[in-house]
């Protein structure tokens, strides 16, 4: 039953909010608790019991809850991984070099965009979140053979502006891990990243308001792609 929840929550933090306050740790995992058991009857039960014993209550909801450090985690690892082929960094690049290259993708949010010549240090303005970086996190994360993406489709398949900025905000911490110019560790902590996811968040939502058929063509162009690529073959409606 509690893993039910932990699953719910991790579709919450991916599609919803990637940073829910602790403050609201309780109501956030009971209401995704409560969600994931709706139609499932014979839980019912079980959920009431759970309800009643306020020890038991507070295991379960202290499981569930760590469900937003661990995707969180699952994701920025990824993005640790997939940064270095993705951008070129370090490549033939002194330390210096990189180190400034890594600055002006970030301080210019360069890294998102389509058509990213680091050499020249140039990119496509009109291809924002259109790196292939993104598409490659979105399969790795959500669209494995049991992943959220392919169990949760409702959930996935207009491409949240939430998903698009925790992606965004995990490749910017995976970057800065070279902002010295060799790698180095930085935690994807709650208090450095969570300013910056919204920075994204709000990016997203006034690109969702000035450019609507845009971005309604761009979500679904992109999740055609992914499913494309995993070689899923559905009939996708928007």
């Amino acid at each position: 039953l509690a893993s039910l929840g932990h699953r719910a929550l991790r579709v919450h933090v991916a599609t919803v909010n990637a940073f829910p306050s602790s403050l609201s740790k309780y109501e956030e995992s009971w209401s995704c608790l409560v969600d994931a058991v709706e139609d499932v009857k014979s839980l019912k039960g079980d959920l009431d019991k759970i309800k009643a014993d306020t020890e038991l209550k507070e295991r379960v909801i202290t499981y569930i809850w760590g469900a937003c450090a661990q995707i969180r985690g699952e994701l920025v690892f990824k993005a640790r991984q997939k940064v270095p082929g993705s951008y070129g960094i370090p490549g033939s690049m002194a330390p210096q070099q990189v180190a400034e290259t890594v600055q002006w993708m970030i301080k210019s949010c360069a890294f998102m965009y389509g058509g990213l010549n680091i050499a020249t240090k140039t990119f496509n303005k009109m291809a924002p979140f259109s790196n292939p970086i993104f598409k490659d996190l979105f399969i790795s994360q959500w669209f494995s053979v049991k992943g959220e993406g392919i169990r949760c489709v409702d959930a996935f398949k207009h491409i949240p502006n939430t998903t698009l900025a925790l992606i965004a905000t995990a490749v910017e911490c995976a970057l800065n891990s070279w902002h010295n110019g060799t790698r180095s560790q930085v935690k994807f902590s709650e208090m450095q990243f969570k300013t910056r996811y919204h920075f994204y968040l709000n990016k997203l939502e006034r690109m969702q308001k000035d450019c609507p058929n845009w971005m309604k063509q761009f979500k679904k162009d992109l999740y055609e792609s992914i499913w494309y690529t995993c070689s899923f073959y559905i009939n996708i409606s928007f």
